[in-house]
């Protein structure tokens, strides 16, 4: 008899943890604005929350799930006036599926949200006051041989029936959403320069308090900072891309390489030649 080899076609394998928790927040917390080059999902367990991601912006309500793809500016803020309770699980994935995840946001569905609760129990039961401190739920992955690949296939589980029936939400349309993402676009088509706030307003047709309003709601940062994120952004896919320290510099509109390897220092915690240098290999960057 001649056997057949089928093969497993792997669409995601994460391959790194690196928060993983629940908690409850206030009617009008908010989180402040940041980017890491590693993954980032926000399942509303219940409450309401509006998060934005880059220049899109989403108001989740129970049941929603949004992905933040690596080096993706992103923030939220409560605003169901009893608080919300979130899920919130950073990691590094491979496979031809975590493409396909970015800029996702799900309205999951009653099968859906059952492997996150079976995920949940199954964490329950190995630790008992799992909110006694940060990521103690990942502790285990220390002491506990099968821990890990137990906890990642629930979540590749979840991931892979979001692909194959996921029902995907749209971003959020009201005026002031569709001004941020104008004025961001705007940020993003003059990524080499370094336009001014009346510049921006007057493009947006909007005042100069307008515009500083919108990136502190959506944004948590204010415009200059926002738009050095997005130029260190760029730098560190130009950087794995092959492209060289002086020239990235140059492309983003620094004054000087100096100026710029400090900037990107302060803002990742590594210089960019050391990321350069480490371009295949899994540095974390976090601000």
């Amino acid at each position: 008899m001649v056997w057949v080899a089928y093969s497993v076609k792997e669409q995601i394998r994460i391959t790194d943890m690196y928060t993983l928790f629940t908690a409850h927040y206030e009617c009008g917390y908010e989180f402040p604005g940041e980017t890491h080059n590693f993954w980032e999902c926000v399942y509303i367990m219940k409450g309401e929350v509006c998060v934005s991601g880059d220049g899109r912006v989403y108001n989740l309500a129970q049941g929603s799930l949004i992905f933040h793809k690596p080096l993706e500016l992103h923030k939220f803020f409560i605003s169901s006036k009893n608080g919300a309770d979130l899920l919130i699980f950073s990691f590094s994935a491979e496979g031809p599926l975590t493409l396909w995840l970015a800029e996702k946001v799900f309205d999951l569905s009653a099968p859906q949200q059952q492997i996150i609760a079976d995920m949940l129990s199954f964490l329950q039961e190995r630790l008992d006051s799992p909110s006694a401190r940060a990521n103690a739920w990942l502790e285990p992955f220390h002491t506990i041989p099968v821990y890990s690949q137990m906890l990642v296939t629930y979540l590749q589980q979840l991931m892979l029936s979001l692909a194959e029936k996921g029902t995907v939400s749209s971003a959020a349309t009201t005026p002031d959403v569709l001004l941020f993402r104008r004025a961001v676009n705007y940020l993003n088509s003059n990524i080499s320069g370094q336009p001014s706030i009346p510049e921006i307003a007057r493009f947006c047709h909007v005042s100069e308090a307008g515009i500083k309003r919108l990136f502190d709601k959506y944004a948590g940062i204010g415009i200059h900072k926002y738009l050095l994120r997005l130029k260190i952004k760029t730098a560190v896919e130009l950087l794995q891309s092959g492209e060289s320290v002086s020239g990235v510099a140059g492309k983003l509109g620094f004054n000087s390489q100096s100026y710029f390897s400090r900037a990107f220092k302060r803002e990742t915690g590594i210089s960019p030649s050391s990321l350069k240098r480490t371009e295949h290999e899994d540095t974390v960057l976090t601000k």
